[in-house]
């Protein structure tokens, strides 16, 4: 049986299913009749999610018809959710009424007679529209359409890119070249090599594949250049390569199977030096074919792949000698050329007045060759001012024109049905706005998109999904970390434009900019308002629509324009983003959401949350990071489904915070936590995240033992329920609390001490097999430090804080640090000078080093100089370098005052000229970034002016 998830295809018939059988099972008294007709709802459902199943499949060729019917069963499918949730919260509450007293229990008596009289008139109004899709079904035969769908070939639209003259192409040369110096470097003798080159829709992939195929393909005996498509025929792609490769027509046995058509291919290749272009691979089962018929014959073959899909241009590099390559965008120098030259028919004949206006459309392109090409087709001959303003405002419309959005929806239609799901949600966000995985992925959860697989929770699988877009470059992931995961994305805005489209045909989602409201007449589902001010027309038509809607997002909303949300029966995910202005009114109808799954704010202007936000039975996730909240109402202890609570740590969290039994994530707590806080804490056995500080000696008084007592019973709790990342602040027991960490949470991955310097560490560190990340406060660091922090196994990530600069050079020897990838240094109250060493095979997969020194303007006698050395880094890719001096000027300025300012300034040029000579040598030619920062305290201000100089090398 499939998994019960909400599906831009089905509608919510699947998770519906589950509750009209509880209906029918008896949970709920009703009479038989009712009973009979859910029970013929849903046999009814069933039978028509299995089609519209089999309709999403064939999406792309439905007729108008189809798609109408489909529409309408998904609509009816959340109508009749929307009924059977309301009426099912009713009855709850009506039972909980019953059990408090004589009165409310014959009151409860009387509600519950009228709500099941109710729902027998709901449920007959809902059977009666069942029936007329059933009708409509049978009438129109959409079980035929869905099993005979047209087979109609269509042309491909990349294939103009084969016959582009290389005179006309613009950014391509450099890769091209690029991929023909690695195809013809030596390292590997006579070995077959693989160059797969992956990147979004219409970014060349194909064009840049051919150009370098028309350069070289006459170095080898023999080539092709065979397309593999979305839905590849192997037979077909086999006898081409075949009649291509043989340089002739008919060459091939009609009755050969696969099997035969391969054995044929590796005969004919095994004694030549061929070259082939496998190009637009979709599946790494389809590559596997393929490379089934490509003898490994070490005559120095060569072989380009093509995909959009990151996963499968790994697998075409994995068993063979192989090589990714990234294509990037085109540069702004690039972009202007080629669109002139299309445009003008050279790139200096651009009139003056439309330079302006160049220069705008171009930035909307972002540096795709297929976006830029598909603009200039509309503006070409045109040198009207209107005219290219039309095209300038109208510029999303121009990126559906011709082959643009087919060679989109391609990427689209090959996408799973949970996939597309996941992705039109997107179409929520406003254009280039910086989106969070974690916020992304936990919003899919709360709307019904994820459920949990053998082995994996909801969150888990949501995450691999994620990845899914990002390979198949569908999403831009933003920053990659330390352990390969992106924290933010964006969404392209061709991409966004599509799938903004296809939400509106499909009443995925209404979106709202300013006095533009996309929804038309159809029922608000899901509800994006991207407008600093929204007009009173627009008002009304989402307040006639807002009792089913399931999520609403506010961007940038700047006036109380939008009423009371009140009536939101059906709301699953509320969003009050940072850079909307909504207050205190616009929450405290919280309580009413009863369905609500996952809620944000982000206002300063909300600074409390009423008391009955303890009733929301379905709560998981609640972010009130950057909102005006400083306090939690004790009703929190209520929320026995809230897995993350997001607070900043103003925020003063009620003993009853022991209560959430379901609780996985408090990343940030009070920096004062009570004694009783901390016992609340340690009954949270689900936990996996926490951040905790504690309050200094001096607040504790003869409560410091005891407090110390349960703090340490806490983190013994967390260690056996599993804990996997934790931050402590402020805490009083540095010196034991390392060699507490080491013996009573095993399970840790990641580990943050701040607030006060560590003056010691705990050689039990390297049993903390399972560390990732790891960032401390030190008052000073030794050598011995770094020989117990390098060997903590699987340390992929390292933040080192030193109250005082190393008084000793540092060395970080071979086999240290063996998988760390990010090394961050700081150093405070810099006096002296600084060594740092890097040995021969010591952090051998670090990419990225960051250098933090800061210079304070005393007086210092110190023997050490500087010296740096990276050399041995071997897959060091970027450096970073912080070099900044520390006045205090408000002191008289005297001359001997003015010689140590003078000699610190010494140091400072002499640490940068070190570092620089260090970068200079490295033979990977690691990026470098410099910058030169000088800090002052100003007389009067009490505050710290910072004056920053930057330096790009």
């Amino acid at each position: 049986m499939a998994a019960a998830v909400v599906s831009a295809s089905t509608g919510v018939i699947s998770t519906l299913l589950p509750k009209l059988s509880r209906l029918i099972e008896g949970e709920y008294k009703l009479q038989k009749g009712v009973k009979r007709k859910i029970k013929f709802l849903k046999d009814e459902l069933t039978s028509m999610e299995t089609l519209l199943v089999k309709l999403s499949d064939k999406e792309e060729t439905l007729d108008g018809q189809a798609k109408d019917w489909r529409n309408k069963v998904r609509e009816l499918s959340y109508d009749i959710e929307d009924c059977i949730d309301l009426f099912m919260h009713k009855m709850s509450k009506g039972i909980d009424a019953a059990e408090a007293n004589l009165v409310k229990k014959t009151a409860s008596k009387i509600k519950n007679i009228w709500s099941r009289h109710k729902i027998d008139g709901l449920i007959e109004e809902l059977k009666a529209r069942v029936q007329e899709e059933s009708d409509r079904r049978i009438r129109y035969k959409f079980d035929d359409l869905s099993t005979n769908s047209s087979q109609v070939v269509r042309i491909d639209p990349r294939l103009p890119a084969l016959f582009v003259e290389a005179k006309r192409l613009v950014g391509t040369d450099g890769p091209s070249e690029e991929i023909i110096e690695w195809l013809n470097k030596d390292d590997y003798a006579q070995e077959l090599r693989v160059i797969s080159i992956v990147g979004f829709g219409g970014l060349g992939k194909t064009t840049l594949a051919n150009q370098v195929y028309q350069k070289i393909k006459g170095q080898f005996d023999c080539s092709c250049f065979v397309p593999v498509s979305q839905n590849p025929n192997i037979a077909k792609i086999l006898v081409d390569m075949l009649k291509e490769l043989k340089n002739q027509k008919s060459c091939v046995d009609p009755s050969d199977d696969v099997r035969q058509l391969i054995d044929k291919l590796r005969a004919f290749l095994t004694h030549k030096r061929y070259f082939i272009i496998v190009d637009d691979i979709w599946s790494t089962q389809a590559w596997e074919l393929v490379k089934s018929a490509l003898p490994e014959n070490n005559l120095n073959s060569r072989i380009i792949t093509t995909t959009r899909d990151a996963s499968v241009a790994e697998s075409c590099c994995s068993s063979l000698v192989g090589h990714v390559h990234n294509i990037q965008p085109l540069s702004d120098q690039q972009s202007k050329e080629l669109f002139f030259k299309r445009v003008f028919g050279n790139t200096s004949a651009c009139p003056p007045h439309l330079e302006g206006m160049s220069h705008g459309i171009l930035e909307k392109c972002h540096g795709l060759p297929l976006a830029i090409i598909t603009i200039a087709s509309l503006l070409a001959g045109k040198s009207n001012m209107d005219q290219w303003e039309h095209v300038r405002s109208s510029i999303s419309s121009a990126f559906n024109h011709k082959g643009m959005r087919d060679i989109l929806l391609l990427s689209y239609y090959d996408l799973p049905h949970h996939l597309k799901t996941c992705l039109l949600y997107l179409s929520i966000f406003p254009e280039d706005y910086e989106i969070r995985r974690e916020e992304l992925i936990w919003r899919w959860v709360a709307e019904g998109f994820i459920t949990e697989v053998r082995g994996q929770s909801a969150d888990q699988v949501a995450e691999n999904y994620f990845n899914e877009l990002v390979n198949r470059s569908l999403i831009q992931p933003i920053y990659i970390s330390y352990d390969d995961r992106a924290h933010t994305c964006r969404v392209h805005d061709m991409v966004l434009e599509l799938i903004v489209s296809l939400s509106v045909e499909e009443n995925f989602a209404s979106i709202v900019k300013g006095q533009c409201y996309n929804g038309g007449c159809h029922t608000i589902r899901r509800l994006s308002i991207q407008a600093e001010h929204v007009g009173d027309e627009v008002t009304q038509q989402i307040m006639d629509k807002r009792s089913q809607v399931r999520s609403i997002s506010f961007y940038g909303l700047q006036e109380q324009g939008i009423p009371h949300l009140q009536g939101l029966y059906s709301l699953r995910v509320l969003d009050f983003d940072y850079s909307s202005h909504l207050g205190n009114q616009h929450v405290k109808y919280i309580g009413n959401f009863f369905r609500l799954t996952f809620l944000h704010i982000g206002c300063r202007e909300v600074t409390e949350l009423p008391e009955g936000i303890g009733d929301l039975g379905y709560l998981q996730t609640l972010d009130i990071q950057r909102s005006g909240i400083t306090k939690l109402p004790p009703s929190i202890g209520r929320l026995q489904k809230l897995v993350r609570l997001l607070v900043s740590s103003r925020v003063q969290l009620p003993d009853e915070i022991g209560d959430l039994q379901a609780l996985q994530e408090l990343p940030t707590t009070h920096e004062n936590c009570s004694i009783k806080f901390v016992e609340a804490i340690k009954r949270l056995t689900k936990l996996k995240t926490l951040g905790i500080g504690m309050p200094n000696r001096e607040q504790l008084g003869c409560d410091t033992g005891r407090y110390e007592e349960a703090f340490k019973s806490c983190l013994a709790a967390m260690g056996k329920h599993g804990l996997q990342s934790l931050r402590i602040s402020k805490n009083n027991i540095l010196e034991e609390l390392m060699d507490l960490l080491c013996c009573t949470v095993p399970c840790l991955r990641k580990l943050c001490v701040h607030g006060t310097s560590i003056t010691r560490l705990s050689k039990q560190m390297v049993s903390l097999v399972n560390l990732t990340y790891l960032m401390l406060a030190m008052e000073r660091i030794k050598q011995e430090d770094l020989g117990i922090l390098g060997g903590i196994p699987a340390l992929l990530s390292a933040d080192l804080c030193v109250a005082y600069a190393p008084d000793e050079r540092l060395t970080i020897k071979s086999q240290h640090f063996r998988c760390l990838k990010e090394f961050r240094f700081m150093s405070s109250d810099g006096q002296g000078g600084m060594e740092m060493l890097f040995l021969q095979e010591a952090m051998p997969e670090l990419r990225k080093l960051h250098l933090d020194l800061e210079f304070n303007t005393k007086e210092t006698e110190s023997k050490m100089g500087f010296e740096f050395s990276f050399e041995h880094l071997a897959r060091l890719e970027h450096i970073s370098v912080i070099i900044r001096r520390f006045d205090a000027t408000w002191r008289k300025v005297e001359a001997a005052e003015a010689a140590v300012r003078d000699a610190t300034r010494s140091r400072m040029e002499a640490a940068e000229a070190a570092i620089r000579n260090a970068v200079r040598i490295h033979p990977g030619r690691p990026t470098f970034i410099l910058q030169v920062k000088r800090s002052q305290f100003v007389k009067g201000t009490g505050g710290e002016r910072d004056y920053w100089e930057y330096i790009d090398i």
